[in-house]
């Protein structure tokens, strides 16, 4: 899927997207602060333009047109040591873009409209690190556009479903180490892939309020299969090196490349409660499938050193996972509205596979935000940090690098993520 067309769309939309990684690769704080602010919890809230993607049933509350547009910035910083070296990563911030519609049709039909970017993922090591031959640079970006209808069933019960349409952007570069397999003769060769895929899905949600104290909410969301094609490209081109003593070592000849990466089912699950005067207590649960994400292998038309087609192997051997959600809202005054939160996320990462693309383990988000909403104009702000814990490089994975695969000499990631999230709406 190379055609320029294609590459404008992608590119456009995929401006939006631009991450940290959470849960895997999944972004599901980042794509709204009133949904940051409490650290995730929310599907049952209602009376949110963010639902019109968190839980599209839940829209029935809304009975204005209302848009809401904003973005969020995130800074991800990786440390990887090991007894002999450090690497790091320390971004500047890389910024996510959102937007969200719900339009009432009449008392019981709303048209809903989400466009996020939910899963993504850049990482960036310096071109001398240890882990340069494993990759230097990974940048996936999955932006969705998400349309429904929500109707009333009853006076207490609402559905809603529609479409997700996928665009899906991939950039990969990782180092060649021709010199040290020359004796320094030749210089090290760098790899550069990049692809590009749209794929289909679709969702469907429930909103249940029992009473103006109870409502519950759920959405599930099928999975995505997304198979990347583009094209691979060197620093160092279409050669062939003889050295004497070795012959002919290594051609490096451009050609296409694909690989199938699936973005994961998912189920939400949500609660609200109202029982306490100016307060909204929220409990979320989010499994995700990422059982899905089987491997990252790649296949060439020209493998790398070769004129030949080939693959790499690349397991990752993924868990499904689930995630929980706490958060308060506190009504200040009838316009301010405050919020905070709390998250625990298990990693769905494989520890024999762990990589440096993606160096996910078990992690808590703490946030907290604030709300203002006039009669028709409103913002929300919010600051979310998340603290990951400690984890090795893989065994498998560093034996493919070449590194000590000693537990006690295996390099060790620690990373936090800071985000910074704002949006402006409008109700008509």
């Amino acid at each position: 899927m190379s055609n320029r067309f294609f590459q404008f769309v992608a590119t456009l939309l995929c401006v939006l997207s631009l991450n940290g990684f959470a849960g895997g690769f999944q972004l599901y704080c980042e794509s709204s602060p009133d949904m940051l602010g409490t650290a995730g919890a929310g599907v049952a809230s209602g009376k949110r333009a963010s639902s019109a993607w968190y839980s599209p049933a839940a829209t029935i509350d809304i009975d204005r047109p209302t848009f809401t547009a904003g973005g969020s910035a995130i800074r991800l910083t990786i440390d990887y040591t090991t007894s002999y070296s450090n690497d790091n990563i320390d971004e500047q911030p890389r910024y996510t873009g959102f937007f969200y519609g719900v339009l009432p049709l009449n008392e019981d039909l709303r048209l809903n409209l989400a466009v996020n970017a939910p899963y993504g993922m850049i990482t960036q090591w310096d071109s001398d690190s240890e882990l340069s031959a494993l990759g230097t640079y990974t940048n996936l970006r999955v932006c969705y556009i998400s349309p429904s209808l929500t109707y009333r069933l009853t006076d207490q019960l609402s559905i809603a479903a529609g479409p997700n349409m996928a665009i899906g952007v991939a950039r990969l570069a990782n180092y060649i180490h021709m010199s040290e397999r020359t004796g320094g003769m030749f210089p090290d060769n760098k790899n550069y892939l990049s692809a590009e895929e749209i794929g289909f899905g679709g969702f469907l949600a429930a909103y249940y309020k029992l009473n103006e104290e109870w409502a519950f909410a759920g959405k599930y969301q099928s999975k995505i299969h997304m198979n990347f094609e583009g094209e691979n490209n060197y620093r160092y081109g279409t050669n062939t090196y003889t050295i004497p003593g070795y012959g002919p070592i290594t051609q490096f000849i451009e050609g296409d490349v694909s690989a199938h990466i699936d973005m994961p089912a998912s189920l939400a699950l949500g609660i609200r409660n109202n029982s306490f005067e100016r307060w909204t207590f929220l409990f979320d649960a989010v499994w995700t499938q990422w059982s899905s994400y089987k491997d990252m292998n790649i296949s060439f038309e020209k493998y790398p050193g070769t004129d030949k087609p080939g693959k790499t192997d690349n397991p990752r051997d993924w868990d499904d996972v689930w995630s929980y959600h706490f958060g308060v809202e506190y009504q200040l005054t009838e316009k301010w509205l405050l919020r905070c939160g709390f998250e625990y996320d298990n990693t769905p990462a494989n520890d024999r596979y762990l990589s440096p693309e993606m160096p996910d383990s078990d992690k808590w988000v703490a946030a907290v935000g604030v709300g203002y909403q006039d009669d028709h104009w409103g913002f929300d702000l919010s600051y979310g940090y998340t603290h990951f814990n400690k984890v090795k490089l893989g065994t498998e994975t560093a034996k493919k690098a070449g590194t000590a695969t000693d537990p006690a000499e295996r390099g060790l990631f620690e990373t936090e993520c800071h985000i910074l999230s704002f949006s402006l709406t409008y109700k008509f």
